[in-house]
């Protein structure tokens, strides 16, 4: 096993220069047969059992918007037009396999210039069909949040998304998951993202948990419905995370819907359903989160917040959503595709009150866009976003707006 493991790492340094100008190859050594392969882009090596395997991939979306109204307001109400174009995500990821029983990964990504340390975790296969994942990773949440953010339909996912735990960036934990060709279920414990207001050293945890199945799938026709469950044990002493939304816009500027506060509890749950027939798919999720104050001065701020929106997408030039493991993913036989979506946020009026005065925080866009997979390794996507929100009070300038983001995205 050892020498299989060194052949391996041997054979795929000194290929990959070879390898980069090669469409497919295979390698033979000593032993078992090593399959080098660049077939779709990047870089791959394994052995013939598939035991051993290493991988190198990534992605670089650069995306453009101009923008006016809501999503280039400034402190003083007023506003005007802007443009901005910027690196949305630029990624390298390794992973693999070792030993048939553990899989592992590493991704660094770019961040406003910086590169962090995104994912870093280790699969273990001991006891199928659970798969048990440790180390830095993003939490099984939400229908569009488990797309690959290569292959979502829009450029950005649904605003909801920013006013939820559940869907947290990758954080440190464990996770527990299953899944067959109709179904999927998975539970974890996950960093919250939550500070102790005392002690910043103690982390809270949160515990997520999400279920999906396919209860109808064929070549015609697929009908998927989900359920998502999230719990963070604040330990009383945390200010509320996850309180503003950019209403769609990632360069637009931030909305914010409740105060932050010392919160005791902070639950969300949601509900998740799609309907593919052929080239056509409609979807939609909602959201409730529920997050209570700890100091009884401050009882008015408890948040209740509901969320939800409406998808759906059409491959022109026929083709379909591929789908597995509850999650649609890049199309299959098609190159463009059309797509529009509506996107609400409620915070309840006690939470609100001190933003708007007794009124329901809302803030709402509808999203339209056509997206071109030129080939598997790029896409181009343009998106025209409308939003508009309540929380700067009746009459205020800029509380609506809109902006056109273009993307072009190359994936190995």
């Amino acid at each position: 096993m050892k020498r299989t493991a060194l052949s391996l790492a041997v054979a795929a340094a000194m290929s990959a220069g070879l390898a980069m100008n090669a469409q497919a190859g295979t390698v033979k050594t000593e032993g078992e047969d090593i399959i080098i392969s660049t077939s779709k882009g990047g870089f791959s090596a394994k052995t013939e059992s598939g035991d051993f395997s290493f991988k190198v991939s990534g992605k670089l979306q650069w995306d453009y918007a101009g923008m006016d109204g809501l999503y280039n307001r400034a402190d003083d109400g007023t506003s005007k037009d802007k443009s901005t174009g910027y690196i949305r995500r630029g990624e390298i990821k390794f992973s693999g396999k070792a030993y048939g029983d553990y899989g592992y990964a590493l991704k660094l990504a770019n961040d406003d210039g910086d590169i962090k340390l995104d994912n870093a975790y280790l699969d273990f296969y001991h006891l199928k069909p659970v798969k048990v994942r440790v180390g830095r990773f993003g939490p099984d949440f939400g229908l569009e949040n488990s797309v690959s953010s290569s292959w979502i339909t829009g450029i950005e996912r649904p605003a909801i998304y920013d006013v939820l735990q559940g869907d947290s960036t990758n954080e440190y934990g464990i996770q527990a998951s299953m899944a067959d060709k109709q179904y999927t279920l998975s539970a974890g414990i996950h960093h919250s993202g939550y500070k102790d207001e005392k002690n910043s050293d103690d982390d809270a945890w949160g515990f997520n948990g999400r279920a999906t199945v396919a209860p109808i799938m064929s070549d015609d026709m697929l009908v998927h419905l989900g359920a998502n469950y999230y719990n963070s044990n604040i330990d009383n002493s945390a200010t509320a995370a996850k309180n503003t939304t950019k209403v769609g816009v990632k360069k637009g500027e931030k909305v914010k819907l409740f105060n932050a506060f010392v919160a005791d509890t902070d639950v969300e749950w949601g509900f998740e359903g799609a309907a593919q027939f052929g080239p056509a798919l409609l979807q939609g999720e909602y959201f409730k989160r529920e997050v209570s104050v700890k100091d009884s001065v401050q009882a008015n701020a408890d948040v209740d917040l509901t969320g939800y929106y409406v998808q759906a997408s059409f491959m022109v030039d026929g083709g379909k959503r591929s789908y597995k493991k509850g999650a649609f993913g890049k199309p299959k036989g098609g190159q463009w595709e059309v797509f529009a979506r509506y996107t609400v946020i409620d915070v309840d009026a006690e939470a609100a009150a001190e933003v708007i005065a007794g009124k329901d925080a809302e803030a709402s866009d509808y999203t339209v866009g056509v997206n071109y997979f030129a080939t598997k390794n790029v896409r181009a996507s343009l998106n025209y976003v409308s939003g508009e929100t309540n929380v700067y009070g009746s009459g205020a300038k800029n509380d609506d707006g809109s902006a056109v983001v273009g993307r072009i995205q190359y994936v190995f």
